[in-house]
């Protein structure tokens, strides 16, 4: 989707309007919402790729190539140490990497897919695939009212077949979704990664296998975005190419008035609140329900403020 093609989809969402219970991409209100909305057509196939596949390719225009080489470069000193494959929020000191996360038409084409406001909370680059085994981010991230969560990645060079792409099973996004509880049959037991690895993994690929859905790579070319839906099943196929790299950036993005946890570490009585970063401000997203804040438990909110103070990061 190129940007000098799509109308601006500010002012879709008026003043004093209700928030939808889901998002519009789970919806089958979708083509509704889109029939009323000023967006260009781009932004709306956009939508109607997202909402079909879990998965859709954004092309945010001219420039990319300069920004994702101004991301390399921000960011090059931290895989100077051995070993070091990924870098969890560089954001805190990389202009360019906010630049990227808070793109005016990245930010724009969220909302109308979501009909909420929309913030990044979280960057994640890699030199190299990550190999990560098949997974969604339900598990990882969620919120309440729930699916208003979703993932972007920049390619910061061309993937190769051989360079672990990124790879993903289109629809699976409409699969229930799944969490410890189902997959351990309803023990609250503590997750360690022994217990992810004999549980959980399993449990996705034969949810996959019993539908019949097939996994795609995505082959992005530098400077294009793709962006992936709470519940799609996703992971890193594997490396081929023993000397190759697969530069890129992940951003995740939550919306306003949700509560945020960590369904992993919860149980269905006691969800882990987050209370999560928001990159375009430098502070804190409180977790909100209905418009009222929700309690952060004050381990967890010191936690969050411990987490910054290590990082020796201003606040901006």
């Amino acid at each position: 989707m190129n940007s000098t093609t799509m109308a601006s989809t500010k002012g879709d969402k008026g003043a004093g309007k209700a928030l939808p219970p889901i998002p519009w991409v789970e919806s089958d209100a979708l083509e509704a919402h889109l029939a009323t909305s000023q967006a260009g057509f781009a932004a709306k196939a956009f939508a109607r790729d997202l909402a079909r596949n879990g998965f859709a390719i954004l092309d945010l225009g001219e420039g990319m190539a300069t920004l994702c080489d101004r991301i390399v470069a921000e960011t090059a000193h931290h895989f100077a140490a051995p070993g070091v494959q990924r870098v969890h929020d560089a954001w805190r000191r990389s202009p360019a990497i906010r630049e990227f996360a808070t793109h005016p038409v990245l930010v724009e084409v969220l909302e109308l897919a979501y009909g909420r406001r929309t913030f990044p909370f979280q960057s994640l680059n890699f030199m190299r695939g990550s190999e990560q085994s098949i997974h969604c981010d339900t598990l990882h991230f969620h919120a309440d009212p729930a699916l208003f969560m979703c993932g972007v990645w920049l390619a910061l060079e061309d993937v190769t077949p051989g360079s672990g792409p990124l790879r993903y099973y289109p629809g699976s996004h409409r699969l229930p979704v799944l969490n410890m509880q189902d997959v351990q049959g309803g023990a609250a037991e503590p997750v360690t990664t022994t217990s992810y690895a004999q549980a959980y993994d399993p449990a996705i690929l034969a949810q996959l296998e019993a539908v019949g859905l097939q996994p795609v790579q995505a082959l992005l070319k530098k400077g294009q975005v793709g962006v992936w839906a709470a519940n799609l099943a996703h992971g890193g196929s594997p490396i081929l190419d023993p000397d190759s790299t697969r530069q890129s950036l992940v951003v995740h993005y939550y919306f306003e008035d949700c509560v945020y946890y960590t369904p992993m570490l919860s149980t269905a009585a006691k969800p882990l609140v987050r209370l999560p970063d928001n990159i375009a401000t430098g502070g804190w997203t409180w977790p909100r329900r209905q418009g009222r804040p929700v309690p952060v438990p004050l381990k967890y909110f010191g936690a969050a403020i411990a987490y910054n103070l290590l990082r020796l990061t201003p606040r901006f």
